[in-house]
């Protein structure tokens, strides 16, 4: 029997909520830009879901 799975929206909501209120304070950001605001948010908040600190994470990035 197949299983069904629920997709909610609530967790992009989440995200995209935490996303604005971030900018916010950022007005005037070019569009060339942008992509790099958006992964470092997306990095912040990936090591804050995880548990983890973001010291380590970002030191594995600039060591490897």
């Amino acid at each position: 029997m197949a299983r069904l799975y629920e997709i909610h929206v609530n967790p992009m909501e989440g995200f995209w909520s935490l996303l604005c209120s971030w900018l916010r304070p950022h007005r005037g950001i070019s569009q060339e830009k942008l992509p790099l605001y958006l992964d470092f948010f997306q990095f912040v908040y990936n090591a804050r879901i995880r548990g983890q600190g973001l010291l380590r994470p970002l030191l594995e990035l600039l060591v490897a």
